[in-house]
C-alpha cells in the first residue's frame, strides 16, 4: 500500500513539473522584447508599490519618474 502511495505521489510530481515546464514554453513564446534602450527615460506604475499607511489610494499618483535606463 505504501508503495503505490509513494509512486502515485511520484507521478504527481512528475506531472506538475512537465505542466509546469509547458506553461513556462508557452508564455514565453508569446513575449516580446523590452522597447527601451540605454539612457530611454521611463516612467514606473506605483499599482504594485507599498506607500505607508495613512495615505490614500486614490490620491497617490499612478506612475513615478521620469528614471534613466541604465
Amino acid at each position: 500500500y505504501a508503495q503505490k502511495v509513494k509512486q502515485a505521489i511520484m507521478a504527481a510530481h512528475d506531472s506538475i513539473i512537465s505542466a509546469r515546464i509547458k506553461q513556462t514554453r508557452d508564455a514565453n513564446r508569446h513575449r516580446r522584447p523590452a522597447p527601451f534602450k540605454l539612457n530611454d527615460f521611463v516612467y514606473v506604475s506605483t499599482k504594485n508599490i507599498k506607500f505607508p499607511k495613512g495615505m490614500s489610494q486614490k490620491l497617490l499618483p499612478k506612475w513615478m519618474g521620469p528614471y534613466k535606463i541604465i
